[in-house]
């Protein structure tokens, strides 16, 4: 509306109200009805409704509203611009279409209506057909009118309303519905009166309307002179030939403004008296649509009609005033007055809309139909859902409006549903009234609606006299489990065994009321319905009802419903039913005489008793009172019961009174849940007694772990798998909250982003048949349910509403036979981070900011920029200049208690903790420190204190409220916001000062330009506050168990090289502890938190691409270094999208201006490649990785060469540098190129790592040229730090590769080197990585003792430097060696230090250790139960399914467990997945434990075939000596396995009969582990021998050896490893079966094993 700027108020409230108002009489009394004749136009458009469908559904943040308002107002303002030069007055716009009025002199309607129908040819001409972005067609039809009219004024002192009503407004409107697009219509009674001879029509069949074709001659009539003698009495500005309105050049009239306002929407007044763009109201929101229609008695005149059309708009204006409603419009339709009322415009959003609606709109109902007899019939639809709103029209002449097919459906209920309350499922649903409020109604035809769903009858009250029923709406389902909330279930669990307990004993020594409470969506009603799982399971008795908001309003209807269902009547039809059960329940004669008291309260009629007939109301209160707890007590005395109240908020306070007594005298227990409460909603006193009582609990709920909502995901959409980048954008988006991720999972469903189909399963190794020719595995066929249903027939929206709950099919447990299977996958051209927040949560967020005020909104807005955790000090910097301190302290103090805002410092833990005290709201509380030294408080104080604000750490209770509070921003406004925040942080944004505070990515100014991101001079003068933004972010905590040093593998006496190397390593961290100043903990993990991903969220909002760029680097790298490699891959697709769009010549993102020309420099878009091939090669996927280092290097100019020729060639050009490099003396190179080079040292040490592990000559070469180009790379730096470097990535290499004699120089010359090292954290890191380096050496070449000795150096160099992240790849190292060296005392400390990490990786690690302590060793450090568990929950955990080795490891382990047990079913089932997951692990030491679990698969599956003597026996003998040699060759470096997998080659051998090789195989293995010192494998392979060929020699019998009797850690603890050693699984000898198969076969040995036997040596 940019013509309004600049103008006087009056012009932009005159915009709002039609010249028929603008120009009418002030001074007469209302109402009031005024004859005239005109000429009406009523223009429809077609395809708005779908349109706004199509906008409603962008998945594109900000793309919705803002697109469709300038659709509409191009279209809809050009219709206008056409009626307005033609001298029409816009009447109103209603949706989609546009009511205009030519009032003149009746002798004038002739000429007038050949002007209006001229007009209407040219809207056609230049209208008639438009497409618009989305594929909508809009097109317009047309109807015209004429004849005598009647204006009528109604309304009140605040709010007024016109109305147009006559025949000939029924007549255009009868017009309209006989046009078709793109066609003219005139009535009857305009074909009479207008210029026959000048408009050329065609007839309509039986029909007295004509179709207007074209017109002869221009119309007579001036417009000029018309406009002119409009408004003659009111004073305008000067008008201009191109003032296209003369009511927009009124002068300032305070009379006149004062009446315009009365006609215009109050959300509209507030943005015209504040000074903002209307535009700023348009947006897609959702609201509740109520269209009332009166119908009157035929034979009404106007002056009739105009006093009850003011009546009801005074009485429905009083209803919707109660019930925070509006009347937006006010129109005559269909031989009836017509009001537009809407629910949740801005300023009025509450939660409970829907409910405010129907009550409201059977209140309007009810008043109409009993106070005003004039009315035929009074009809009413109701509708909810997301809609248009905004201002529609023309600069000069618009109106704020609703579009959308809610209120198409709202309009056609209220016809097609006459004289009742209808509504939608949707506000059946959302309104959370008791399904008997509702009667479903019949189907019916409805023109434009398909598919409207199931539709009811609003009662407003029971449908029929009913007595406790109110059933909860959530019921617990087998296959459904409660996820994340076992803590809470834990503690209802305990006090339900001492309530049992305590009735068993005789005492009241328990807990009786549990009472659980959260804002809505945490999941309280589902935690209830376990509840009454459980406790039914236990066999007690529960008494279970959901209350509702009207129930708060009928006293004891609570205590009603609970004595009804405890004394089984709420299921009898009448009075005389329920007596005769009630006689039945109450025996006792002294109850009996007084069960009169019962029949209020339970619609019964027993006699009254005479002391009951003489008493007063108090005393017989009381008495009934007194009585309804007697029985309870009674009841309770008999048996155990559990009452569960769920929406408990909702218990009216009579009830609450009963219940209160009832709990401190009966045998009861109470569970039930409630919304949180604050200190502007209060609970009843009789609730705030119950929770200060000793015996009860209170519990507030949290978010759910980011652990479970993958699992949570996956039991809504009913599949197995999801995607990870749905399970991060759910774990940012959700915030824990399980509505927030049902409604998000919703939102991607029906926008295509997400995807769910049938897995196909498939053989990858083609092994499972042979070896399990059975079918183990049946998949049945069957139709898939849909997640949900739309209206309209597709999948989408929710479909029955009441008492029913959105079914989704169950996580399928890995080991179970199941129907059909599916996975979710990301849809094409998914962009997760532009999808905006679903209507629905929008609607709560706005609920809840409407209710603040002006001030603590604006608080709200700008906390909202900086981000979900706020500082006081950042957030009084960005608020508009002259905030009063103390008026902020104000706001602050009011959102804190309003459960806005809370201290940012709070714990977690405290939130979960048990609560004997109301303190859960009193919302003050501040656990803040008072200086960067000390830790969080565990003892709250005042966030307030004497009106000064002392919290200086806030976050916002729902992040839902920040995301909406953040939308509401204009572009401008927000982005100098961004700038404030970006500008604020930009000194923090580095690494930390432990970490030396540079650039996570090395050299990254120098190499793009340091001017890039300067500070601002301005912001010099503010000071660092690092230490405050890192208050409420606790790092990772680490366990408190004793650690293992190396002096308890071995003495560190310098008897050796390697021992006063290792001493020399013990003085530099012992001088490292001592200096204290270096001893700064790593803030880096909060730093990415606190600063850096703000960053990227103020640059992408501030629009400055270079800057969004550079800090989505930053955090991907600073990600990465802290092994959280999905979220940094997240950060880094960004930063590649943003290459894409600038490649194709697009906007970077969508706030990044368009005109500025974007150039990222080669340095960032290869280190976006490096980073990502980076990630990927943590995860794993090799191929990937590779592809993308190869990218990076190829945009530096160091590609490797592909040709095998070129590659020798550049090989050997390479090595002469490298030579000619070892006497060169190279000078520092300047910063740019020092980053670059740094850059490809990393690509290429990654690029030799590729190659090696695939081991053929080709890529072995390319190896060699790899890290000779990166030790040639590291020279050109002369930095010792990337030299040194560089030499134990060769170290490495030589190991790899066989290089022993190079291996063992380098290894001495890097102990020297390391030795000469400071203490500095920087030296103790390089250190750190080459005794990592080291240790995995020493495990590859089997020597276990210094294994062990290097790796828990380096764990304790990670411990000290506090990087979780090497310490788990370290315990990874050394388990293994602590294990085969029977060190298990020292390696289960170890382990259990890993227990406690929160990181879902090293859990992973944690339990795949488990698996190997539960196979080898003899006893189980966590049961097997555990351990499977925690796979089965996983398969939908995005960082562990990312860690291949680990799920291979995983799947191996139980298929192997399950092949000892015999259970061929589930073997086959993990066997399958392991072999899948095996053709993506590279070939690593972390990956090659699984491989030889599976190996040992591989042979008992053969024995399996021996028994059943399959008859594909040979095949899988030579696919097992395959398997065995595809070992051999890519682990030929790694000696510390080799035993083993000697070990199972020899067991081959005995089953097929080859015994001398097997005893040969044996020996060689016996050798091995001496000189590893592998004493579990050589007590193993003893056993072997006595089984095979010794004393103990065994027959095979297919049994199990009962392995899950193992003892715990806690029994084996201090055993002598010999005596556990009984308790491993033998491997069993040959008996009379297998050697009748194996004479019938020939089985030949593998040649190098055969040479073994030549040469056992």
């Amino acid at each position: 509306m940019a013509e309004s700027e600049g103008l006087f108020k009056i012009n932009k409230l005159a915009a709002h109200v039609p010249d028929l108002i603008v120009y009418s009489t002030i001074t007469r009394d209302i109402p009031y009805a005024e004859k005239l004749h005109g000429v009406l136009l009523f223009a429809d458009v077609s395809g708005f409704t779908k349109m706004t469908e199509k906008y409603s559904l962008s998945n594109k943040k900000g793309f919705g509203a803002d697109a469709l308002t300038r659709t509409l107002n191009s279209y809809i303002g050009e219709i206008v611009s056409h009626i307005l030069a033609a001298g029409g007055d816009i009447l109103n716009y209603a949706g989609d279409a546009i009511l205009a009025l030519w009032t003149v002199a009746r002798i004038q309607l002739r000429d007038v209506i050949s002007l209006v129908v001229k007009c209407s040819l040219d809207i056609q001409d230049q209208c008639g057909t438009r497409k618009t972005e989305v594929g909508c067609q809009l097109r317009v039809k047309i109807g015209i009118s004429a004849g005598k009219l009647s204006k009528i004024i109604i309304g009140d002192e605040l709010s007024q309303y016109f109305v147009v009503i006559g025949r000939a407004v029924d007549e255009v409107r009868l017009a309209e519905g006989l046009a078709a697009a793109s066609t003219i219509i005139l009535s009857p009674n305009a074909w009479e009166l207008c210029d026959r001879a000048n408009i050329v029509i065609d007839r309509i069949v039986k029909e007295r309307a004509v179709k207007v074709r074209y017109i002869k001659r221009e119309p007579d009539f001036s417009v000029e002179k018309y406009l002119d003698s409009v408004g003659v009495t009111v004073e305008h500005a000067s008008i201009t030939q191109d003032c296209v309105r003369k009511a927009f050049r009124l002068t300032p009239n305070a009379e006149l403004e004062a009446m315009f306002r009365k006609y215009i929407m109050n959300a509209v007044l507030q943005k015209i008296d504040d000074g903002q763009p209307l535009e700023f109201l348009s947006e897609m929101r959702p609201v509740t649509i109520v269209f009332a229609n009166l119908q009157f008695i035929d034979g009404q005149s106007d002056e009739h009609q105009c006093v009850t059309i003011h009546r009801a708009a005074i009485g429905i204006g009083l209803q919707l005033f109660t019930y925070q409603g509006r009347i937006n419009k006010v129109f005559m339709f269909d031989k009836g007055c017509t009001f537009l009322c809407l629910f949740g415009l801005p300023g009025d959003k509450r939660e409970d809309e829907r409910a405010r609606a129907l009550q409201a709109a059977y209140g309007i109902h009810y008043m109409c139909q009993t106070e005003f007899h004039t009315l035929k019939t009074v009809s009413i639809g109701v509708t909810t859902g997301p809609v248009f709103c905004g201002v529609v029209g023309h600069p000069v002449r618009h109106e704020y409006t609703v579009i959308g097919r809610k209120v198409n459906l709202a309009a056609r209920l209220m016809m097609h549903y006459p004289g009742v309350v209808s509504c939608d499922s949707e506000t059946c649903y959302y309104s959370k009234l008791p399904a008997l409020y509702f009667n479903e109604l019949p189907e019916k035809a409805m023109k434009g609606v398909k598919n409207p769903g199931v539709l009811y009858h609003f009662l407003a009250r029971k449908s029929q006299i009913a007595v406790g029923i109110a059933p909860m709406s959530v019921e617990r389902e087998e296959g459904y489990p409660l996820l994340g909330r076992e803590k809470e279930m834990a503690v209802y669990c305990s006090m339900l065994k001492g309530y049992l307990e305590s009735r068993a004993s005789g005492h009241t020594n328990y807990n009786n009321v549990l009472i659980y409470e959260a804002p809505v969506g945490y999941g309280k009603s589902r935690l209830l319905a376990e509840v009454v799982y459980r406790t039914a399971k236990e066999g007690v008795r529960v008494i279970s009802f959901e209350l509702a908001k009207p129930d708060i309003k009928q006293s004891n209807y609570s205590l009603q419903t609970l004595l009804a269902i405890l004394l089984s009547v709420q299921n009898c039809k009448s009075y005389a039913e329920r007596e005769r059960v009630i006689l039945s329940k109450i025996e006792d004669p002294k109850m009996r005489e007084n069960l009169c008291l019962l029949n209020d309260i339970l619609l019964v009629k027993f006699p009254v008793s005479k002391d009951v007939s003489l008493m007063d109301s108090e005393r017989k209160n009381n008495e009934m009172r007194n009585y309804f707890v007697d029985l309870l007590c009674k009841f309770s005395e008999d048996e155990p019961c559990v009452y569960v109240l769920d929406q408990a908020h909702f218990v009216d306070q009579a009830s609450w009174a009963v219940l209160r007594e009832a709990c401190e005298r009966a045998s009861v227990l109470v569970c039930m849940a409630l919304l949180s409460c604050t200190n502007q909603s209060r609970p009843f006193p009789e609730l705030s007694c119950m929770i200060t009582n000793p015996r009860s609990i209170y519990l507030k709920l949290i978010g759910l772990e980011p652990r479970v909502i993958g699992q949570l995901a996956c039991q809504i959409l009913g599949v197995i798998r999801i995607p990870s980048e749905v399970e991060l954008f759910l774990v940012e988006r959700s915030h824990g909250v399980p509505y927030y991720c049902e409604e998000l999972l919703k939102s991607l469903y029906l926008g295509r982003l997400i995807v769910i189909e049938e897995m196909q399963e498939e053989d990858p190794d083609g092994d499972q048949d042979l070896l399990f020719p059975e079918p183990t595995l049946v998949v049945h066929r069957s139709k898939p349910s849909q997640v949900w249903q739309q209206e309209d027939g597709k999948p989408g929206a929710i479909g029955s509403p009441k008492g029913t709950m959105l079914k989704s099919r169950k996580i399928a447990a890995l080991d179970e036979s199941r129907a059909q299977t599916f996975i979710c996958r990301v849809g094409e051209a998914a962009k997760f981070y532009e999808i905006p927040i679903p209507l629905t949560l929008k609607g709560m967020a706005l609920a809840q900011l409407d209710h603040l005020q002006p001030a603590d909104q604006m608080v709200v807005k700008c906390a909202a920029i900086i981000g979900h955790t706020v500082t006081t000090e950042m957030l009084v910097h960005i608020l508009p200049e002259g905030e009063n301190p103390g008026k902020l302290n104000q706001s602050l103090t009011s959102l804190f208690e309003l459960g806005t805002f809370e201290c940012g410092s709070t714990p977690k833990l405290f939130t979960r903790q048990q609560l004997h005290r109301p303190e859960f709201w009193d919302a003050l509380s501040c656990y803040c420190p008072q200086n960067s030294k000390e830790d969080v408080r565990e003892v709250a104080s005042l966030a307030s204190v004497h009106g000064v604000w002392c919290c200086k750490v806030m976050r916002f209770c729902t992040a839902l409220v920040r995301e909406t509070a953040y939308d509401l921003w204009l572009k401008e406004p927000k982005r100098e916001i961004h700038q404030k925040c970006a500008a604020y942080l930009l000194r923090q944004a580095h690494r930390c000062r432990a970490c030396g505070r540079h650039e996570f990515v090395f050299g990254h100014k120098a190499a793009i330009g340091n001017n890039m991101i300067e500070i601002h001079p301005s912001l010099l003068n503010i000071q660092e506050s690092g230490e405050a933004l890192f208050i409420s972010q606790p790092g990772p905590s680490r366990p408190s168990e004793k650690r293992i040093s190396v002096n308890q593998v071995s003495p560190l006496q310098p008897n050796s090289e390697e021992d006063t190397f290792l001493l020399k390593l013990d003085t530099m961290i012992q001088d490292y502890k001592r200096t204290a100043s270096r001893t700064v903990k790593c803030r880096c993990a909060q730093l990415v938190e606190c600063v850096l991903r703000p960053m990227v969220h103020h640059c992408t909002g501030i629009g400055d691409v270079a800057k969004t760029f550079f800090y989505l680097l930053e955090t991907a790298a600073a990600l990465t270094s802290l092994s959280n490699d999905l979220q940094a891959l997240s950060y880094l697709n960004e930063a590649k999208t943003i290459l894409e769009n600038l490649r194709a010549g697009r906007p970077a993102f969508e706030t990044a201006d368009p005109k500025v020309k974007v150039k990222i420099n080669s340095f960032e878009r290869a280190c976006v490649f490096r980073l990502m091939g980076e990630v990927l090669y943590n995860m794993g996927r090799m191929k990937e990785a590779e592809s993308l280092l190869s990218d990076a290097l190829k945009i530096m100019r160091r590609c490797l060469p592909t040709n095998p020729v070129i590659m020798s060639i550049k090989y050997l050009y390479e090595k002469i540098k490298s030579l000619h490099y070892r006497s060169r003396t190279f000078n520092s190179p300047g910063e740019k190129k020092l980053a670059y080079l740094h850059l490809q040292i990393s690509c290429l040490s990654y690029m030799w790592q590729i190659r090696c592990i695939r081991r053929t000559p080709r890529n072995m070469l390319n190896a060699s040229l790899a890290i000779t180009m990166e030790r040639n790379s590291a020279q050109q730096t002369a930095e010792a730090y990337k030299i040194t470097f560089s030499c134990i990535d060769y170290l490495l290499y030589c190991q790899l590769i066989g290089r022993e004699h190079q291996r063992q120089l380098y290894e001495n010359m890097l102990r020297g080197t390391c030795t000469e090292l400071s203490d500095s954290r920087k030296d103790l890191i390089l250190t750190s990585h080459f005794v990592r380096t080291l240790a995995i050496i020493k495990l590859c070449s089997g020597a276990l003792h210094d294994t062990v000795r290097y790796g828990l150096l380096a764990e304790r160099i990670s411990e000290l430097l506090k990087a979780p992240g090497l310490d788990m790849r370290t315990i990874a190292v050394v388990h293994a060696p602590l294990m085969f060296t029977q060190r298990y005392e020292q390696c289960v400390q170890l382990l259990l230090s890993q227990e406690s990490v929160g990181n879902s990786t090293a859990k992973g690690c944690f339990y795949t250790t488990c698996f190997y302590f539960l196979l080898y060793s003899g006893f189980a450090v966590r049961p097997f139960e555990e351990c499977y568990s925690f796979v089965e929950e996983s398969q939908s955990e995005p960082n562990l399914v990312a860690e291949k080795s680990l799920v291979m490891g995983f799947y191996s382990a139980l298929a192997l467990w399950y092949t000892r047990l015999f259970d061929w079913e589930k073997a086959c089932l993990f066997y399958t997945k392991a072999w899948r997951v095996t053709q993506q692990v590279p070939p690593s030491i972390y990956s090659i434990g699984g491989i030889v679990m599976l190996l040992e698969c591989q042979v008992l599956l053969f024995r399996k075939a021996l028994v059943e003597h399959n008859k594909h026996i040979l095949t899988i003998y030579k696919n097992t000596q395959k398997h065995f040699s595809e070992f051999s060759r890519k682990y030929s470096t790694c000696k510390t396995y080799q035993p083993r997998v000697l070990h199972l080659r020899a067991y081959l051998y005995l089953l097929v009969g080859h015994l001398d090789l097997c005893r040969a195989i044996l020996n060689q293995a016996l050798g091995l582990c001496q000189d590893h010192d592998n004493t579990l494998e050589e007590g193993w392979i003893r056993q072997s021998e006595n089984f095979w060929f010794g004393e103990y020699l065994q027959s095979i019998r297919m049994e199990a050896c009962s392995p899950l009797t193992l003892p715990s850690w806690e029994e084996a603890r201090g055993a002598d490893p010999e005596k556990l050693a009984h308790n491993r699984y033998p491997l069993m000898g040959v008996g009379e079966q297998i050697s009748a198969a194996v004479s019938n076969w020939h089985f030949p040995p593998n040649a190098e094993d055969t040479q073994s036997l030549k040469h056992p040596g």
